[in-house]
C-alpha cells in the first residue's frame, strides 16, 4: 500500500523550492510551480478502450471467482473472456482474426442471453493462470494449441491455423545458413509458444543470442522493424497485423509444422465447451482475408461486409480510444440492417479504391466519394447520394473575401490532379488576378486548410463539409464564399456487378430511420465549431473558483494531483457546465465517455461528483502508464493530459516516431508534442500504430491547461494574500530557526 505526503510538507516543499529557485524566474511561472502528480498517492483505476472494443483492464474489474460450467456462468450472467494488449492495441486497418473471435464471442453471449466482457490481462503469460483461477471463463486470443497447454486448460475445436515465423526488418538479408545469425539476437515473449520456438530454433544455431523478455511480442515485432533487435518469432497472424501499419518487416524464415488455434477453458467444462464448438464452426465461415465480388447473398452467406475506407477525420479515426468517423457510423448501421458483421479495409488513398474492389478485397467504399466520371468509367456504380457539399473559398475568419472580384490580387493554395484544381482553373478565368499556388500533391485537404489557418497559405479551395469538419477542431478558418460550380455530391461505390448490394444501400439511405440519423450525424461530424472560452480573471467572494473546488480537492488529494490543475482541465473541458456533452459523446464536467465511465464505475455522468470522480481516476491510470520509464513527474503530467485529450496509444505512437526523429521521447513540451503534430500527415499517420491523430488538439490542449492552471493560482495566491493582510493588521510575528537563510522575492 502507497502512504500520501502530508498536505503541510508538500506546502513547505512547494515553498523552499521556490525560495531555492530566487526570483529571477519567467513571467509565465510567477504564479506557481509546474503541477506534479504525487506519485506516493494510490494508483487510480485502470481504464482502456483498446482498438476501438470496449476493453476493461483486468485491475479494473470488480471481479469474482468463478471455476463452474455453463449453468454456473448463466447464474453470473456474464462471459468474461480473456485476452492480452497484443493483439487489440491498434487502430484495426483490416479485420484480424482476434477481431473475428471477440464478434463471435460476443455473438454467442447474446445467445446464451449473457453479458460479454471483454478483461485485458497485464501480460500474455496470466492469460492462463488467470482462467484456472476462476477469474475469467474463456480465453479468445489467438492462442496456438500445444501438447503443454493441453495438461493445462481444455481446447474448443481450432478456430484457425497458422505457421510460426522467424521475422527480420525488410531489409535483412535471407537467413539460409547459422553464419548468418552469429552474434546477432532473437528477442521473445515470456510464457508464449515462440518461446518454446525460439530456445529449440537457438539450439540449432549456437551462435544465435535468445532474450526473453516480459514485453508483448507485437511491441518486439516494432523494435525489430525499428532495428532495436534483430529477429523476433511470432505467428503469420500476428506479423500480418503489424505489417497493417509498419512495411519494413519480413517474415524470413517460415517453420514447416502448421499451428492450430482455439479459444481454451478450464478442465471439466463440458458445456461451455459444447457451446463454444458450436459458435467455433460459424467463426471458420467469417474467417478474414478471403476474395470475393458476390453480390448481396454472397456477404449475407459470409455474415460479413467489407469496407474500404480512409483513415481520416470524416471517415474512420481512433480518438480518445473509441472508433469515430461519419461513414463509419453509416457503415455499421448498414451492416446491422443486414445483420452481418462490419469489417474495415484502411486504403492509403482513394487512388486504391477501385483496385481494392475490383480485386474482391473490399464490396463496397465508402470515403466521402464524390461521384466522378473517371469512377463510373472504371466498372463502378455509385448509390444514391447522401450528402452534397458546394465548392468555394476558405480563409482565415478575419480575412474573409465577400465577393469573387475580392479575390483579385490574393492567392489561392490548390492542389494539383485534385478536383479544387479543376475549380481553381475555372476561377482564373472568371477572376484572371487570382493567383495560384500549387501545393503538394501528396498533402490531404485538411492540411491545405492548415496551411491556411497556420497562415502559410492565403486562401484554399475546399468543399463547405471539409471546412465544417476543420472547424469541429479549430476556430481558425472559415468557409467564405462559395464558387459558381455545380454541388459535389458524395455517395458509396460498388462493383457494376452487384446490383443486389447497389439496391439493398439504395434502400438504406431511403428508410426513414437512416433519413432521420443523417442530420444527427451530419451535425456531429460538420456542425460542431469549436467554441473559445472566456477566461476567469477573478475569483467569487469565496475564493472559488468553480463551484466544485470542494469536491475536487477531496478527489484530487486522494489520488495525488495537485486539485487547481484539475479545475484547471475541467474548465477547458466543460467550462464548469456538469451539463456538457461533446460531439463525439463525452459528458459531464471532466468530459469522459460512457464506456470510460462505465469502466470506472460511473454511469451518472452528468452528476458533477461521478463526472470529477471518474474523470480523475482515469487521470491517475494515465499517469501510471508513464511510470518507471525515466520521465521527470513534470513531463509525465504533460503526458497524462495529453493521452486524456488524445488517447494514450496516439500519445505511445508521438513518442515513437519523437525518437526515431531524434527528439527526446521522455520531454513533452518541443519534443514529443512536435511529433504528436505529425500523425495528422499521412506521411507518419499510416505507419502509426494507432493512425491519424489531430495532433494540433492535444498540442493546444497542454498548453492552454498549463496557463490556465498558473493564472488559477496566480488569481488564488492573490486572494489568499488579501485575507492574511486583513486577518493579520496590527500582529507581528518572530523570524524562527525553520525560515531562517530562506530567500523572499518581495524585494
Amino acid at each position: 500500500m502507497r502512504t500520501r505526503f502530508s498536505l503541510y510538507f508538500l506546502a513547505a516543499l512547494t515553498a523552499l523550492l521556490l525560495a531555492q529557485a530566487g526570483c529571477d524566474r519567467s513571467p509565465q511561472q510567477d504564479t506557481a510551480t509546474a503541477p506534479v502528480a504525487n506519485d506516493s498517492a494510490p494508483a487510480g483505476p485502470t481504464i482502456g478502450t483498446v482498438g476501438g472494443r470496449e476493453v476493461t483492464p483486468f485491475e479494473l474489474y470488480d471481479n469474482y471467482t468463478e471455476t463452474g460450467d455453463l449453468p454456473a456462468i448463466e447464474k453470473r450472467g456474464k462471459l468474461r473472456l480473456l485476452v492480452d494488449p497484443s493483439r487489440t492495441a491498434a487502430l484495426p486497418r483490416e479485420a484480424t482474426q482476434q477481431d473475428v473471435e471477440i464478434e463471435q464471442a460476443r455473438a454467442m453471449a447474446r445467445q446464451l442471453g449473457l453479458e460479454l466482457v471483454i478483461l485485458q490481462v497485464e501480460t500474455f503469460d496470466e492469460l492462463i493462470k488467470r482462467l484456472n483461477a476462476g477469474e475469467g471463463d474463456l480465453i479468445a486470443n489467438n492462442l496456438l494449441i500445444t501438447e503443454d497447454r493441453r495438461q493445462l486448460v481444455d481446447f474448443s475445436e481450432p478456430t484457425a491455423e497458422t505457421r510460426i515465423v522467424l521475422v527480420s526488418a525488410a531489409g535483412t538479408a535471407a537467413v539460409r545458413d547459422g553464419q548468418a545469425l552469429d552474434g546477432k539476437t532473437l528477442v521473445v515473449t515470456r510464457g508464449t509458444a515462440f518461446e518454446a520456438a525460439a530456445q529449440k530454433f537457438a539450439g540449432a544455431h549456437p551462435g544465435l543470442r535468445v532474450e526473453v523478455r516480459d514485453t508483448n511480442y507485437i511491441d518486439l515485432l516494432v523494435e525489430v522493424a525499428d532495428g532495436e533487435a534483430d529477429f523476433t518469432i511470432v505467428d503469420q497472424l500476428a506479423l500480418e497485423l503489424v505489417q497493417q501499419f509498419r512495411d519494413d518487416l519480413k517474415a524470413n524464415v517460415e517453420f514447416p509444422e502448421e499451428q492450430q488455434l482455439a479459444w481454451a477453458i478450464r478442465k471439466n467444462s463440458p458445456e461451455l465447451l459444447g457451446a463454444i464448438n458450436k459458435q467455433v464452426r460459424q467463426l471458420r465461415l467469417t474467417r478474414p482475408g478471403r476474395r470475393s465480388i458476390g453480390d448481396l447473398d454472397t456477404i449475407r452467406e459470409r455474415g460479413v461486409l467489407r469496407a474500404v475506407t480512409r483513415n481520416h477525420p470524416g471517415t474512420y479515426f481512433m480518438w480518445r480510444g473509441q472508433i469515430l468517423g461519419f461513414e463509419f457510423n453509416l457503415l455499421e448501421n448498414f451492416a446491422n440492417s443486414l445483420g452481418v458483421r462490419l469489417d474495415i479495409i484502411v486504403a492509403d488513398n482513394q487512388d486504391d479504391f477501385v483496385r481494392i474492389l475490383r480485386d474482391g478485397d473490399a464490396d463496397i467504399s465508402a470515403s466521402l466519394l464524390a461521384i466522378t466520371k473517371t469512377r463510373k468509367a472504371a466498372d463502378m456504380a455509385f448509390s444514391t447520394p447522401y450528402l452534397e457539399s458546394v465548392p468555394g473559398i476558405a480563409s482565415r475568419p478575419d480575412e474573409q473575401p465577400a465577393s469573387l472580384q475580392d479575390l483579385a490580387g490574393r492567392t489561392v493554395c490548390v492542389r494539383p490532379g485534385s478536383s479544387q484544381y479543376e475549380a481553381a482553373q475555372e476561377l482564373r478565368q472568371q477572376v484572371p488576378q487570382v493567383k495560384l499556388e500549387e501545393v503538394s500533391g501528396t498533402l490531404d485537404i485538411q492540411q491545405v486548410l492548415d496551411k491556411v489557418v497556420a497562415q502559410e497559405c492565403d486562401l484554399a479551395i475546399a468543399d463547405e463539409i471539409s471546412v465544417r469538419l476543420e472547424q469541429a477542431w479549430q476556430e481558425g478558418i472559415q468557409f467564405a464564399l462559395p464558387l459558381p460550380r455545380e454541388k459535389n455530391r458524395y455517395a458509396w461505390m460498388v462493383r457494376k456487378s452487384n446490383p443486389q448490394l447497389l439496391a439493398a444501400i439504395n434502400d438504406f439511405f431511403a428508410e426513414p430511420h437512416t433519413d432521420d440519423k443523417l442530420p444527427d450525424l451530419y451535425e456531429r461530424y460538420f456542425n460542431s465549431p469549436k467554441r473559445t472560452r472566456p477566461e476567469i480573471e477573478e475569483l467569487n467572494r469565496k475564493g472559488e473558483i468553480s463551484p466544485f473546488d470542494d469536491i475536487v480537492r477531496r478527489y484530487a488529494e486522494e489520488f495525488g494531483f495537485d486539485w487547481r490543475l484539475i479545475v484547471a482541465q475541467m474548465y477547458q473541458e466543460s467550462n464548469f457546465n456538469p451539463k456538457a456533452k461533446s460531439w463525439v459523446g463525452a459528458r459531464g464536467l471532466m468530459q469522459v465517455m460512457p464506456n470510460t465511465g462505465k469502466q470506472v464505475g460511473e454511469t451518472n455522468l452528468f452528476d458533477p461528483e461521478s463526472s470529477i470522480r471518474a474523470g480523475i481516476k482515469y487521470m491517475r491510470w494515465l499517469h501510471d502508464k508513464f511510470d518507471d520509464k525515466g520521465i521527470t513527474p513534470e513531463n509525465q503530467l504533460w503526458f497524462t493530459l495529453a493521452s486524456y485529450n488524445a488517447g494514450l496509444g496516439h500519445v505511445y505512437d508521438a513518442q515513437e516516431l519523437a525518437e526515431k526523429k531524434g527528439w527526446d521521447r521522455r520531454i513533452w513540451f518541443d519534443n514529443v508534442e512536435r511529433a504528436m503534430l505529425l500523425l495528422a500527415e499521412p506521411e507518419f499517420y499510416q505507419h502509426a500504430r494507432y493512425g491519424y491523430a489531430r495532433g494540433q488538439e492535444p498540442v493546444d490542449y497542454v498548453r492552454k491547461i498549463d496557463a490556465r492552471f498558473r493564472h488559477f493560482a496566480g488569481l488564488l495566491d492573490v486572494f489568499q494574500r488579501k485575507q492574511a493582510r486583513t486577518s493579520t493588521e496590527g500582529m507581528s510575528f518572530p523570524v524562527t530557526a525553520a525560515w531562517q537563510g530562506v530567500q523572499t522575492c518581495s524585494g
